[in-house]
């Protein structure tokens, strides 16, 4: 019998905003513990929140194999590896009145907006034992800042929004940023349907094709990717992953629940135009004869299934103004987009700038965008840059068609 042991611990806590102001929190600490074993191709499972007693959790797992459920025992071999990134970004006690006194400069540098939604302070650490001598352990923190900004009078809920995620906390940096896209919004700019770069977060253009890159979809014929395992489809410049790298991803475990570890903590799914990986579990790997590239999750108390962090694009260009020199439309929220079966993506975009070497002009009027999925990422695809316009952007740019919505 074979065993692997799951601990791990979250800690938050959450920060309402309402008009600027901090009116109430929430504190929050969850620890679960799992034990899987595996017997004549079976897994059983035990899980429980709180701290774990080990052997009463093996003991249920053992008893569980009675139920039959089938599961290949593919357990890593010996690995001995650690990330601890224990830092403090801010003293829980100081969290309210610090994050307070940044709203009010914040409020300050951009009067006529009215600022909502949350802030939180998250903690993670996750610990992974086999039965062949892996033992791996993960932890990180980060702050999270999603304000939703009312243009005061607009009868709007919202009419813009400002973010930030990651291991530090500068406020002078952040006002920076937040300063010049509060310029920017009350600058008017205009732009002539047609095609124009396009620049946004790599998970709002892919996120409705995620799908795409399951394992069960791509040996069903069904994903726009089936038969291309192996082949080049996409452009050059697109190397694709998962990003449980806490260096680019903070907070995140580097590790999937079945004790995978990628080469530079980044499941592969593109590399440099060629498709290289689907998303998997050991089970689905082998049942389907694909390669695992280790991008399990499992609630605590059940077995392994599909887990996604976020899409990492391989940077292409230090800076946006070296990524798309000239004119370019920077997209700030869009919501509500979808990509056809055949390929073709389309998406209304509420909020976006017009942009001139990397520098944001002014607001736009509401658009809609749409290629389709294999130009999107093939000829049309121009590259990535990260850490610009703010340390945790991971944006792309891709020549698409867009049109004024009115």
């Amino acid at each position: 019998m074979e065993k692997e042991f799951l601990t791990e611990t979250h800690r938050s806590v959450t920060l309402n905003v309402t008009g600027g102001k901090i009116d109430s929190f929430r504190e929050k600490e969850e620890t679960t513990g799992t034990v899987r074993v595996y017997e004549n191709g079976c897994i059983g499972v035990a899980g429980c929140l709180g701290t774990p007693d080990e052997q009463a959790l093996t003991d249920k797992a053992r008893d569980a194999l009675a139920l039959g459920i089938p599961y290949p025992s593919k357990l890593g071999g010996a690995l001995e590896q650690e990330s601890l990134n224990e830092k403090e970004i801010i003293p829980v006690s100081e969290l309210i009145p610090t994050m307070q006194s940044f709203l009010d400069r914040l409020g300050e540098a951009c009067p006529r907006l009215a600022f909502s939604n949350k802030i939180s302070l998250n903690y993670r650490r996750a610990e992974y034992r086999n039965s062949l001598g892996r033992h791996l352990t993960s932890s990180g923190s980060n702050v999270d800042i999603q304000l939703l900004a009312q243009n005061r009078g607009s009868g709007n809920l919202f009419d813009t929004s400002f973010g930030y995620k990651g291991a530090d906390f500068d406020p002078d940096a952040l006002l920076s940023q937040f300063g010049k896209e509060y310029d920017a919004f009350y600058s008017s700019a205009d732009i002539t349907s047609g095609r124009y770069p396009v620049v946004m977060d790599i998970s709002d253009l892919l996120g409705g094709t995620l799908q795409h890159f399951i394992a069960e979809m791509y040996a069903s014929g069904a994903s726009l990717l089936s038969g291309k395992l192996g082949k080049k489809f996409f452009s050059d410049r697109l190397s694709l992953k998962n990003d449980m790298n806490p260096a680019t991803n903070p907070g995140v475990c580097f590790f999937d629940t079945e004790g995978c570890v990628a080469p530079d903590l980044r499941p592969t799914l593109i590399d440099r135009g060629t498709l290289v990986g689907l998303l998997t579990t050991k089970k689905s790997a082998e049942k389907l004869n694909l390669p695992n590239t280790g991008t399990a999750a499992a609630p605590y108390d059940g077995v392994p299934t599909l887990g996604f962090n976020r899409f990492y694009a391989e940077p292409t260009a230090p800076t946006l103004s070296a990524l798309v020199p000239g004119k370019a439309i920077y997209i700030v929220m869009t919501s509500g987009g979808d990509t056809t079966p055949d390929g073709h993506f389309a998406a209304p975009v509420q909020m976006s700038y017009l942009m001139e070497n990397g520098r944001l002009v002014g607001r736009l009027p509401e658009l809609n965008i749409g290629g389709d999925f294999s130009d999107l990422l093939g000829n049309d695809y121009i590259g990535a840059v990260r850490g610009d316009p703010s340390p945790d952007s991971m944006l792309c740019a891709v020549v698409m068609d867009v049109k004024k919505s009115k």
